[in-house]
């Protein structure tokens, strides 16, 4: 055992085909053995060992009834295996799935795995060019758009990071973290010749009409044929099924020249992207970043059970006080009435009769002294001694005031050397709505609290001028914080 953990075998596997040939058994023994076995994984999402023949584990197949999301086998519809899901059933195996759309994330995940005294699982997405129809040069912007997306997303499970699944996996280094999808320019000319930009999502069906292996579900819709109808993919996907009746999903391309062309899109595309987003979801919900609908509906009930518990307490009170305050304040009002006129009547028979009759003061003080004599001078009564104020107190309030103040002094806030910036766009493709390019092609901050503090420290470690500087977290609340903040230490 000490020789096998100073020297652990590499296994490694050439795409989902000779995955498959393993054996998900064998694979799974590998990684339940407790022996510090690496596993690599160049996940090809088709059999690269039988020419590219579609799988049950991948995206698609090169024959026409295949459901684009698995495999049709017998008649009936196979969802894709999720390799990093099988791994992570084991609980005890370090998983990173990364690829190379970030040099960065990969190599990170990779050199940690390395030195755990565990299993461990790499699945690095390895497009292929010539089973997925790309020129040569394309693998990884191809890769890149896969993973913005959500075709195949980035993640990281450490059986050593806490005790809960939330604790364990990381979502970090997938861009746009709390949104469906990121969002890109697109950066076109109209009909007049002008220069136009739209705002739009990066789909699944943007992602695939890139790809020679999905032609056959992109159709080009000439601009004299384009109706009310059609409507932009993402669009169509957030609408009910019985609204889609009559629409057609689209998405949107440039023409040589520029200009916009709209490619069709089949019901197998959209079928692959609420696969895709269903998957996110539940890899949000096991990270700790989503909360389930029907998990979220058993707390609202809870909380608004106790809520109410508390105000029904509340009111009562409330209302008590209410009616001995009612019962009280009448004969209240009427005995200092009566002291006044006594005081400035210079001593009344009647007046002070009236103030004897009176009940107790409800506060508990003594019953009245007796009426003075007539002709008699009241003196006026001196004025009640003011309350001596309590030292402690005082003197722990002071120090509580200046921590609040050191605590607002030491807040730093986030920002970029943006004059040394080198456009590598590592920040931008992390957080486009936290990072952004100023006219002169160098990156900024453009909103802190588009994002968490994770990324911000993220983006520093992986600048390669280092002139990003996290600051202090926004959000006391955000996970592993002290975790962050030490790394941000450096930075700031």
């Amino acid at each position: 055992d000490e020789e096998f953990a100073l020297c652990p075998p590499i296994i490694s596997m050439g795409g989902d085909g000779a995955m498959l040939d393993i054996g998900f058994q064998n694979l799974s023994r590998l990684m339940m053995s407790g022996k510090p076995i690496r596993v690599i994984v160049l996940d090809t999402q088709v059999y690269s060992n039988t020419g590219g023949q579609a799988c049950t584990s991948g995206f698609t197949g090169q024959v026409s009834d295949m459901a684009w999301y698995g495999s049709k086998q017998h008649g009936k519809t196979e969802v894709r295996k999720e390799l990093a899901l099988i791994a992570l059933a084991h609980r005890g195996v370090y998983v990173h799935q990364s690829s190379q759309a970030s040099a960065s994330h990969l190599m990170a995940g990779v050199l940690k795995g390395l030195q755990k005294r565990r299993p461990a699982l790499f699945n690095i997405y390895t497009p292929c060019p010539v089973e997925h129809g790309l020129a040569d040069d394309v693998a990884q912007h191809a890769a890149r758009l896969a993973l913005e997306s959500r075709a195949f997303p980035f993640l990281t499970f450490d059986p050593d990071a806490g005790p809960t699944y939330a604790d364990q996996l990381s979502l970090e280094g997938n861009p746009s973290l709390d949104d469906p999808w990121p969002t890109y320019t697109l950066n076109y000319v109209d009909a007049a010749g002008a220069e136009q930009a739209l705002e739009l999502p990066v789909t699944i069906a943007d992602w695939a009409a890139t790809e020679g292996r999905f032609k056959q579900h992109f159709t080009e819709v000439p601009a004299e044929k384009w109706h009310d109808g059609m409507v932009p993919f993402h669009e169509f996907l957030a609408l009910p099924a019985d609204d889609r009746e009559g629409k057609a999903p689209y998405v949107l391309a440039l023409a040589k020249d520029r200009t916009l062309r709209r490619l069709a899109v089949t019901r197998e595309i959209v079928a692959l992207a609420e696969e895709r987003q269903r998957f996110w979801s539940q890899l949000r919900q096991l990270a700790g970043l989503e909360v389930a609908p029907a998990v979220r509906d058993l707390v609202s009930k809870s909380l608004e059970a106790e809520f109410e518990a508390r105000s029904a307490e509340l009111r009562a009170g409330y209302e008590a006080q209410m009616a001995a305050l009612k019962a009280s304040y009448p004969a209240q009002m009427a005995r200092q009435l009566a002291t006044a006129l006594l005081e400035r009547a210079g001593g009344s028979a009647a007046v002070a009769e009236l103030l004897a009759s009176l009940p107790p003061s409800p506060n508990g003080a003594s019953a009245p002294a007796a009426a003075p004599t007539p002709g008699a001078t009241v003196a006026p009564s001196a004025p009640a001694p003011a309350p001596v104020p309590v030292a402690a107190p005082a003197a722990a309030a002071a120090p509580a005031a200046a921590a609040v103040a050191d605590d607002d002094e030491m807040a730093l806030e986030a920002w970029i050397d943006s004059a040394r910036c080198t456009t590598c766009n590592e920040c931008i493709k992390l957080n486009k709505k936290m990072f952004a390019y100023n006219a002169d092609k160098q990156a900024y901050i453009k909103d802190p609290r588009a994002g968490t503090f994770a990324q911000l420290v993220t983006a520093a470690e992986h600048c390669p001028v280092s002139i990003i500087h996290p600051g202090t977290p926004l959000d006391p609340r955000e996970k592993d914080l002290p975790k962050w903040t030490a790394r941000a230490a450096k930075f700031n």
